[in-house]
């Protein structure tokens, strides 16, 4: 017997059971798009977070202050570019303040950084329109794209040489103080970078920022070391320098942790789409078991015009086989379009969509909406999806199949 035919006479019994086989093929449809769509949803995170973490580079290390009563001072600058393996020390300010624009207010990032550093901070960093704020110019601002730019809501585009006033926080009875700043620069699109949404935030220089947040004590500061490999004992010094008064991190380390969460996040969606599957092999056993039973009469016919134990087996594996490819392939497309629709609704991101005032992961809110990333199908993937239903179908389908090819001919023609 042809394996064509073998196929024909399968698909034709399936054929004549169009609900129930397509119920059986849903299940697979489900396992497999829920496998495809979370793995690969999950693995576009990675991708995205760890790309915006690269960007600040793996021998950058942050530094912020965990309690008022110690904060960052320039003798801290002093001391921390005194430590072996540093190569520069990048202070900063950092507040979340209400831009004010044509009758418009938005809730932006502020920092407060010296300009000429930003380049080598943020790596491939530039301006698309107009200069830098120079050091001492304590009302000029650049301001990220996003800002420049608006693609949602009601704030209007903002122009080089623009007047913007960003407002603080009221304290006491005092009313809120706003200061006016003239945009000196935009920058190109960038996107996030590690704690900072660079599209989202206004920089201004470390002279600006002082007088504008009346303080002298930094928010964090950016610690560039000589190597990868000097990372950990500049880490180290950084720790044993601030002792608890200060949480320091490195790219590296966090972009470590990142990636081994995710992993692990990755892995128990995975099972549980798995396990999902597993069930929908269940109900195929029990629907081609039913079928079995239902058909017994038509099993004795077959054996009695000749048909071999190995050739009805091979009969209702088959059935199994297709149900299985179909599930596989519609699972699969399912569920491509669904990891697209998660990475275009979950949001991430860190402080810098939403620092606060405390600089980098801080609590606040993104007013320019979630963020989204692409989902990542890789090969290996695609091809468990396509494959393990189909083996889990053959599987769950193998007992019933083996049951009717072991059925005796005389009794399954009496059968009623």
């Amino acid at each position: 017997m042809r394996v064509v035919d073998v196929y024909a006479m399968a698909f034709k019994a399936l054929k004549d059971r169009k609900l129930r086989s397509a119920l059986t093929i849903l299940g697979i449809v489900i396992g497999s798009a829920l496998i495809v769509a979370l793995v690969a949803s999950t693995s576009g995170l990675t991708a995205s977070v760890s790309s915006q973490i690269e960007k600040i580079g793996v021998t950058t290390v942050t530094v912020f202050s965990t309690s008022p009563r110690t904060p960052l001072t320039d003798e801290d600058i002093r001391a921390v570019g005194e430590i072996v393996g540093v190569t520069d020390v990048i202070p900063y300010f950092s507040r979340r303040l209400d831009l004010n624009y044509g009758g418009n207010s938005l809730s932006v990032s502020v920092y407060g950084v010296e300009q000429a550093k930003l380049q080598s901070l943020y790596k491939g960093l530039t301006l698309s329109e107009g200069i830098s704020v120079d050091e001492y110019d304590p009302t000029g601002v650049v301001i990220g794209s996003a800002i420049a730019n608006p693609t949602s809501g009601s704030f209007p585009p903002v122009g080089v040489n623009e007047m913007l006033v960003l407002q603080g926080a009221a304290s006491g009875n005092k009313p809120a103080p706003s200061y006016s700043f003239i945009v000196k620069g935009i920058l190109t699109p960038y996107g996030a970078a590690g704690f900072v949404n660079i599209d989202e935030t206004v920089f201004m220089s470390l002279t600006g920022a002082r007088l504008l947040f009346a303080s002298a004590y930094y928010s964090g500061i950016y610690v560039i070391s000589e190597s990868p490999s000097k990372v950990d004992s500049v880490v180290t010094s950084l720790t044993n320098y601030f002792g608890g008064n200060a949480r320091v991190s490195s790219s590296s380390a966090f972009l470590s942790t990142v990636q081994s969460i995710t992993t692990q996040l990755t892995l128990f969606l995975g099972s549980i789409a798995v396990v999902s599957l597993f069930v929908a092999g269940v109900g195929i056993t029990n629907t081609m078991y039913v079928s079995v039973v239902e058909r017994t009469r038509e099993i004795g016919i077959l054996k009695a015009i000749g048909y071999r134990p190995g050739q009805v087996l091979s009969l209702f594996l088959a059935e199994a086989a297709i149900t299985g490819t179909l599930g596989s392939l519609f699972g699969t497309l399912v569920g491509m379009l669904l990891s697209f629709l998660l990475g275009g609704s979950l949001p991430f991101g860190f402080g810098g969509r939403g620092g606060g005032g405390g600089g980098p992961g801080g609590p606040g809110q993104s007013p320019f909406g979630a963020a989204s990333f692409s989902p990542v199908f890789s090969a290996n993937l695609i091809a468990f999806s396509l494959i393990f239903p189909v083996a889990i179908a053959i599987l769950a389908g193998f007992y019933p199949a083996w049951r009717a090819s072991r059925m005796n001919t005389v009794t399954a023609l009496k059968y009623e």
